[in-house]
């Protein structure tokens, strides 16, 4: 079984990969975004949440505000399919992305002091 560092390390460089494909491809920004998008979802509803709910069980703040951010993520990702999207589903798209990292990063932490005490 992965730990949740693992896991949010795997989705952070995954999404790094992101970036250089569609610098090196010439992607427009709305199928980066895109990606970005499908691959963070999957990431948190198949793997991060899981094993944060797992620790967590009883509703943690943490949890329940990633899950709020994937909703949202979600929202946007479907105005990104869309022929006509809000002009600001990119930036949009951005800032949960960057919350989640965050977030992630602050439950990582937490997971690791957890595992230091006896």
């Amino acid at each position: 079984m992965t730990t949740l560092r693992e896991e949010i390390d795997r989705w952070e460089a995954d999404l790094d990969n992101i970036a250089e494909a569609s610098q090196y491809n010439d992607w427009f920004l709305e199928e980066r975004r895109l990606a970005e998008a499908l691959h963070t979802i999957t990431a948190f509803r198949e793997r991060i949440i899981p094993i944060l709910a797992a620790k967590q069980p009883h509703g943690n703040v943490i949890v329940v505000e990633i899950e709020h951010l994937v909703d949202a993520l979600e929202v946007l990702r479907d105005d990104l399919y869309r022929t006509v999207h809000p002009p600001d589903s990119y930036l949009a798209v951005a800032e949960k992305v960057a919350a989640l990292r965050s977030l992630a990063r602050v439950a990582a932490s937490l997971d690791r002091t957890l595992e230091d005490v006896p």
